[in-house]
C-alpha cells in the first residue's frame, strides 16, 4: 500500500512557551481571537497565563468557555455564531481534545454556513482562520491532526470535520494541574494510538519511528505522572509522546481499538481514554494473528520480553497482559465497574465496522469476531 507522511502544522514547544503565544498568534496576522475553551480549563493557572499572553501582544479576546466533552454539534454550532457575529480573525484552542476539536468545527463554520453537520466527512468547504492549539492535556495530539471529533447528536454518533491548525503551542506546565484520573485516561489514549498506528494497515516510516517512541515514553512515564502530577520531567515526556503520537497517526491512522471506542462511547457516553484502554490489550492480540511483525514492534517499544520461541500468539498475549497490568495500576476502571452490561456491550459488534476508523484494520474480520473481542475485553480486565 502507498504510504505518505507529512506534519500538518509547525509546533513551539518547550518549558514557558505559553508566554510566547500572544507573538505567535499576532505574527498570523490575527488581531481579534476566539478562544475555545472548558469551564475547568478556564478556571487554571494556565489558561490565564495563555489569555494574559494574547491580551498583551494587543489582541482583543473573545472567549467561548463552554465546551463538553464529546463536544456536540449543537455546541459547534452556537461557537461558529458567535465567532460570525464577533468577526474574529482567529480561534486558540486552550484544551484538551475537546476543545481542539469544537475549535475545527467553529473554523469549519466562520465561513461557511451551518450547521456543521453538513461538513462532518465533507473537506469541501471556504476556508477557515488562523487557528492555534494550546493543548492542556498529553491525549489526543489534536494539535497534529486533521481530524474534528463531533458527536452528531440527531443520528448519536461520534463523526468529524477534517481541519488543520495553523500552529500548535505545546508547554509541558500547562499539563501539571492536570488531575491523576484525567492523566489516565488521557496517557492511555495516546499508548492506543501509537499502538494502533504501529499495527494499521496505513503505517509508513515516519508514523513507525514516532509511534515507537511514543510507546515507549508512556510506558515509562504515565505511571509517574498519575502518582506525581507535580513531575515536570513526567509531564514533558507524555507531551512529547502526545504530540508524536498526533503526527503519526494523522497518516497512518488507528484502527480497531478506536472503532470499538468510539462505538462503545456514543452508545454508553463514557470516557473515551478508558475506552481505549480496556479495547487495547484484546485488539494487540488481534493484531499478532494480522500484522505478527508489528505487533513485535509494539512489544519491543514497550519493553514487553518475547523469547526467542514465543509464537505469534504468545506474543500477542504478552502485550496485552503488559498494558492490562499498566491500565490497571493507574486505576483504569472495568466495564464492569462502569456500569455497562456485557450483552449490551457485545451487541455493538455489528456497529463497529461502520466507524472510519475501521477502515484501517490490518485484517478484515467477521462480526462474530468482534463479538469474541468485546467479550474478552469485558471478562479479561476485572
Amino acid at each position: 500500500m502507498l504510504g505518505k507522511y507529512a506534519q500538518t502544522c509547525p509546533v513551539h514547544f518547550g518549558r514557558g512557551a505559553v508566554a510566547a503565544l500572544g507573538g505567535i498568534v499576532k505574527d498570523l496576522g490575527v488581531s481579534h481571537v476566539l478562544v475555545v475553551s472548558d469551564p475547568g480549563v478556564a478556571a487554571t493557572k494556565g489558561y490565564a497565563r495563555a489569555v494574559e499572553s494574547l491580551k498583551s501582544a494587543g489582541l482583543a479576546v473573545t472567549e467561548f468557555t463552554k465546551v463538553a466533552a464529546d463536544p456536540s454539534d449543537t455546541l459547534v454550532n452556537e461557537g461558529g455564531a458567535l465567532a460570525r457575529s464577533g468577526k474574529v480573525d482567529g480561534i486558540v484552542a486552550i484544551g484538551g481534545g475537546s476543545p481542539m476539536d469544537a475549535a475545527k468545527g467553529i473554523n469549519v463554520l466562520i465561513h461557511n454556513d451551518g450547521p456543521v453537520n453538513a461538513y462532518l466527512g465533507n473537506p469541501f468547504y471556504k476556508p477557515g482562520v488562523p487557528l492555534v492549539m494550546v493543548p492542556t492535556t498529553s491525549g489526543t495530539g489534536s494539535e497534529n491532526t486533521s481530524v474534528g471529533v463531533i458527536t452528531d447528536t440527531a443520528k448519536s454518533i461520534k463523526s468529524a470535520v477534517i481541519c488543520n491548525a495553523t500552529a500548535a503551542v505545546i508547554d509541558p506546565e500547562m499539563t501539571l494541574e492536570v488531575p491523576p484520573m484525567v492523566t489516565a485516561n488521557t496517557g492511555m489514549d495516546v499508548l492506543a494510538q501509537a499502538a494502533e498506528s504501529l499495527t494499521s494497515k496505513a503505517q509508513n516510516p515516519m508514523s513507525t519511528v514516532l509511534a515507537a517512541d511514543a510507546v515507549r515514553r508512556v510506558v515509562r512515564w504515565l505511571p509517574v505522572a498519575v502518582a506525581d502530577g507535580a513531575n515536570y520531567r513526567a509531564r514533558e515526556e507524555l507531551a512529547i509522546a502526545s504530540n508524536f503520537t498526533g503526527i503519526a497517526f494523522n497518516d497512518a491512522l488507528v484502527h480497531l481499538g478506536h472503532a470499538i471506542a468510539h462505538t462503545v462511547g456514543a452508545k454508553f457516553h463514557l470516557t473515551h481514554g478508558s475506552l481505549c484502554a480496556l479495547a487495547l490489550p484484546e485488539v494487540m492480540k488481534y493484531a499478532a494473528t494480522a500484522v505478527p511483525d508489528r505487533l513485535r514492534m509494539v512489544a519491543e517499544a514497550a519493553g514487553v520480553h518475547l523469547a526467542e520461541g514465543d509464537s505469534d500468539e504468545v506474543a500477542g498475549q504478552k502485550v496485552a497482559a503488559a498494558f492490562r497490568a499498566i491500565a490497571k495500576s493507574i486505576g483504569i476502571p472495568s466495564f464492569a465497574a462502569l456500569g455497562v452490561d456485557r450483552k449490551a456491550l457485545v451487541a455493538l459488534a455489528s456497529l463497529v465496522p461502520s466507524d472510519a476508523c475501521y477502515a484501517f484494520v490490518p485484517r478484515e474480520m467477521t462480526v462474530s469476531e468482534i463479538e469474541t473481542i468485546l467479550a474478552a475485553a469485558y471478562d479479561n480486565y476485572q
